[in-house]
């Protein structure tokens, strides 16, 4: 056991009590390793440790100081840089400092491919935006519908809503939380808008859906899906917020009047469910001023109402 050397007992005697195999006494006695050796061996390597640590500290100051002029720099330019202002530092520590500390984050990242359906948006100007071809006439019932992402801050974390809502009667039609503001989390809220109007009416919206230019909107899922397959008509706000100005006032109540209760939420599911008793709120009790000081359930229920007068009356009287 002597003739291996007495710091490669040590290092044997540190893997054996990291893991836990057996106490100190008795792997320094089956090493042969004196006691005196292993603390002093110990203090050196702390005293080591420290020492590092402390010109870690030195060193990760001057790295930010040059990537606060030269963001777009890698670990290969900073050193060069540094040499310019006579500090040298080895290039594995630089190496080791950007990624222990996330500073390769601060480089300039590459530009994503071009997606063809914001192109196609941009190309098509003021033409995108198809509530103009409803400005004639007051939408009817399920003929507009906004949808849009806002963030919901609670103690669990925090949480994407997306909402689905009818212009004719500012009633949440479809809704859905998510961990991000992705199309997935879209499509839910859309398959329960489908599933609303599909209730009420007897068949599948025939709408224009308006929203912003967001990632989830121009995705080719939800382009997919909604114009594709369910033969929707997309609209593309071309001011961002200040295009989509329902839903974005919506979102405004919504937080004002229900914000604590949101922040106050632990979990998920709690939160889950606040914002359907919110939304029910919303729907079944809450007067809203642009509709004469009614229910947007009121308001749903009369136009159902006059919709199926209509189609009564239309029908043809047996002789």
């Amino acid at each position: 056991m002597k003739a291996m050397a007495l710091a490669a007992r040590i290092a044997l005697a540190e893997q054996a009590l990291a893991q836990r195999l057996a106490l100190v006494g008795v792997v320094l006695r089956a090493l042969e390793i004196p006691r005196a050796s292993w603390y002093y061996a110990r203090k050196q390597k702390q005293a080591t440790a420290r020492r590092q640590e402390g010109e870690d500290r030195g060193a990760l100051r001057l790295v930010e100081a040059v990537l606060a002029e030269h963001p777009e720099y890698g670990y290969r330019r900073v050193c060069q840089a540094l040499r310019r202002r006579g500090e040298v530092i080895n290039h594995k520590r630089v190496q080791r400092l950007l990624r222990e500390h996330g500073l390769a984050l601060l480089r300039k990242a590459r530009k994503p491919k071009p997606n063809a359906l914001f192109a196609a948006v941009v190309l098509a100007g003021k033409r995108a935006d198809l509530r103009s071809l409803l400005a004639r006439g007051e939408p009817g019932l399920f003929e507009l519908l906004y949808t849009d992402f806002t963030l919901l801050a609670y103690a669990g974390g925090r949480a994407w809503l997306v909402v689905i809502l009818d212009h004719a009667s500012r009633a949440v039609v479809g809704w859905a939380l998510g961990q991000s503001p992705s199309a997935a989390v879209a499509l839910q809220a859309w398959e329960r808008a489908k599933a609303t109007v599909q209730r009420l009416t007897g068949h599948l919206p025939q709408a224009v859906v308006h929203h912003d230019q967001g990632g989830a909107f121009l995705s080719h899922e939800w382009v997919g899906k909604l114009l594709l397959e369910d033969r929707q008509k997309l609209s593309y706000s071309l001011l961002g917020a200040k295009g989509n100005p329902v839903v974005e006032s919506f979102f405004g109540r919504l937080k004002s009047e229900a914000g604590d209760l949101f922040r106050q939420a632990k979990t998920w599911e709690e939160l889950s469910r606040i914002v359907a008793q919110r939304l029910a709120y919303y729907h079944n009790g809450r007067l809203h001023m642009g509709l004469a000081y009614r229910t947007p359930k009121e308001v749903m229920d009369e136009a159902l109402a006059k919709r199926n007068n209509r189609t009564t009356l239309q029908k043809p009287q047996p002789v």
